[in-house]
């Protein structure tokens, strides 16, 4: 199965991953034959790509997070802000409850935090993370997981690792405290919206402090995840070593996963695309170690994309060189718009050949050619 941009999603394609809705139900489930109502309904839903089976790449796609763990943590994330809410309404603030939610996510995560080490490949079909509608559960879920990814290449021990995760999982909390017109707002945000959504560093990371027994390196994500290497973040404006490590991989997860993630008021960008604006920001918004780091550990082309080559050939992202990202092994279908018997070529081995784009149908298979991302 693939990845596709919902336009290119066509009557008879059958589902390849089931599509939840943002109560942490099933939406659609896998095996689902498309028709026209159903792919009119999913963009009024606000889906802008789906995996779809077919000829092509056959292989399944594990999930990362199982749904039974999708609806847990959904339901505590639903707990906590519920009892957030009653802060603001100047009840009592539930600290039992708090620690509680707090220990339960501490749980799941170490579940999570085993099964991802024992399991990285899992994380080669990196798109594979973003099929939920939450975006604010979806986003952390995913911080979290790229984190781990991260901190296992960065040499993390295991306490630390889990300390990170848990840290990812909190570090936009404070959002709840935040007029929810702002959160969930289209379009740009108005420079007076903005500094009010700047709060929700500060005002996550004292909720933490305050009513949780988080260790202090997690809830300094919640304050520090927008601060830069140059100073020029916020609340504090710290650089360089003033900020924890923790907080500097946060900022990395952060951003790459709000690049690979549809929104409203714009498409995701590719992985490749992604990954080239965290490198060009390194040294001034990013630690140059930390994003050395992140562009070796995760995959650019993952497996059963289909791509376009420099010399005209058309394949399927066969299998991933590890340590050579870009140069993956392409199973070939097509060579300058003409359908041929498949075959393999390792880019590993061919140094004058480039992966050009991505596409989503063969040439040979529709009547405009290289439709790209």
């Amino acid at each position: 199965m693939r990845r596709i941009p919902i336009e290119y999603a066509r009557e008879g394609d059958i589902l390849g991953q089931t599509l939840y809705n943002n109560f942490g139900g099933m939406l659609l489930s896998k095996g689902t034959i498309l028709n026209e109502l159903i792919i009119s309904k999913l963009k009024r839903h606000g889906y802008y790509s789906l995996y779809i089976k077919d000829k092509y790449t056959e292989k399944n796609i594990e999930e990362i997070i199982k749904p039974e763990m999708r609806l847990r943590i959904y339901e505590l994330k639903e707990e906590m802000q519920g009892i957030i809410r009653g802060f603001d309404d100047e009840k009592k603030i539930d600290i039992k409850g708090v620690n509680k939610n707090v220990m339960n996510f501490n749980e799941i995560i170490e579940e999570i935090v085993y099964e991802t080490i024992l399991n990285k490949d899992v994380l080669l079909n990196l798109e594979n993370i973003s099929v939920y509608d939450d975006y604010t559960l979806t986003h952390s879920i995913n911080m979290m997981l790229l984190s781990i990814v991260i901190g296992c290449d960065s040499g993390f021990n295991m306490y630390q690792i889990k300390k990170l995760a848990i840290g990812c999982i909190f570090h936009d909390i404070g959002k709840t405290f935040i007029p929810i017109e702002i959160i969930n707002k289209p379009e740009a945000l108005t420079d007076e919206e903005f500094e009010l959504m700047k709060l929700h560093t500060e005002k996550g990371y004292e909720f933490l402090s305050n009513y949780t027994d988080l260790h202090a390196v997690s809830r300094n994500i919640a304050l520090c995840h927008h601060e830069r290497e140059d100073g020029l973040g916020y609340p504090r404006g710290l650089k360089k070593d003033e900020i924890h490590i923790f907080s500097k991989v946060a900022a990395i997860c952060d951003v790459f996963d709000a690049l690979t993630s549809d929104r409203p008021y714009r498409r995701a960008l590719s992985v490749h695309e992604s990954m080239e604006y965290i490198l060009a920001c390194g040294g001034g918004k990013f630690s140059v170690d930390l994003i050395r780091t992140f562009s070796n550990s995760i995959n650019i082309y993952s497996k059963d994309t289909l791509v376009l080559l420099s010399d005209g050939r058309e394949g399927v992202v066969y299998e991933i060189n590890h340590g050579y990202n870009t140069r993956p092994k392409i199973e070939i279908y097509g060579e300058k718009g003409r359908k041929v018997t498949p075959y393999t070529i390792d880019l590993l081995n061919k140094n004058n050949i480039l992966i050009v784009k991505i596409i989503h149908k063969f040439s040979f298979d529709i009547e405009h050619s290289y439709e790209e991302v």
